[in-house]
């Protein structure tokens, strides 16, 4: 077995609960805001009373769209965590001498796994996309399809990172992977420069290659990625904007609890 840092699909899990959580908190000022309207009793509070049901109408409809917004999001992140532990469980499988490193943090978010052994380093990135994975003018299609990220370049770009955090210890070659968990996939040749595979051919695709690494390059580069930020990444930008637009719901939401209380 494979010696294994981190919690493999521990960050994105947490990601996809952070998500979730915020959601509760507009459902819970809904049931504020109604409370407080029908103890004001707006329905007979004239011209001010339909204005603010109006404006509580609005606010409804507003979390709403806001929770179910969140609730998708938060489903991605739990399924990507699924992925990611599913990869993790077959990495763990790999002989003693191969080092595993899960959820390593990157300035776009996360590095799912770091594979160092005899065989070289591997950034492997996990996809949970179903479906049939095939290569059409230099790029991945999904069931025939473009996909509408570019898997490959994001699995380059972790690549580089990893690399210019090795870079001081000894130079190396990172070699990237993109791996998917549940599609098939029918893309037999690299991709500009990153290997695509399904999770069945993972193991193969890293203990297949010829041994470029000693044990003591192998030692250096586990303790220089151990020094190295494990399962702790950067919130994504949806996150932010999420966080604003809840910050103006609160102020919206005082600006109505206050005028109920007044007409009350």
């Amino acid at each position: 077995m494979a010696q294994v840092h981190g919690k493999a699909g521990a960050t994105t899990y947490h990601k996809g609960d952070r998500l979730m959580y915020r959601a509760l908190v507009p459902m819970l000022m809904m049931g504020i805001l109604i409370y407080l309207l029908f103890r004001s009793g707006v329905r007979s509070a004239g011209f001010f009373g339909a204005g603010a049901a109006c404006v509580v109408v609005a606010l409804g409809f507003w979390c709403a769209r806001d929770v179910f917004s969140l609730e998708a999001a938060a489903d991605q992140y739990y399924g990507g965590a699924g992925g990611e532990y599913d990869v993790g469980v077959v990495l763990s499988r790999l002989p003693q001498e191969f080092h595993v490193f899960n959820g390593l943090g990157f300035y776009a978010g996360d590095v799912d796994h770091i594979v160092v052994g005899p065989t070289g380093v591997f950034v492997v990135e996990t996809k949970n996309h179903p479906g049939t994975i095939s290569l059409r003018d230099g790029r991945l299609c999904r069931n025939g399809e473009l996909l509408n990220h570019d898997f490959v370049r994001q699995a380059t770009s972790e690549a580089m990172y990893v690399k210019g955090r090795l870079k001081p210890q000894v130079p190396c070659h990172v070699r990237p992977l993109v791996v998917f968990v549940r599609a098939k996939v029918r893309v037999r040749t690299a991709v500009g420069g990153v290997r695509v595979v399904a999770l069945s051919s993972l193991i193969d695709a890293i203990v297949g290659r010829a041994p470029s690494l000693s044990p003591e390059d192998i030692r250096r580069y586990a303790r220089r990625l151990e020094g190295l930020d494990i399962a702790v990444a950067s919130q994504p930008a949806q996150e932010s904007r999420g966080a604003l637009r809840f910050s103006r719901g609160v102020s919206l939401a005082g600006a109505v609890i206050r005028a109920l209380s007044v007409s009350h």
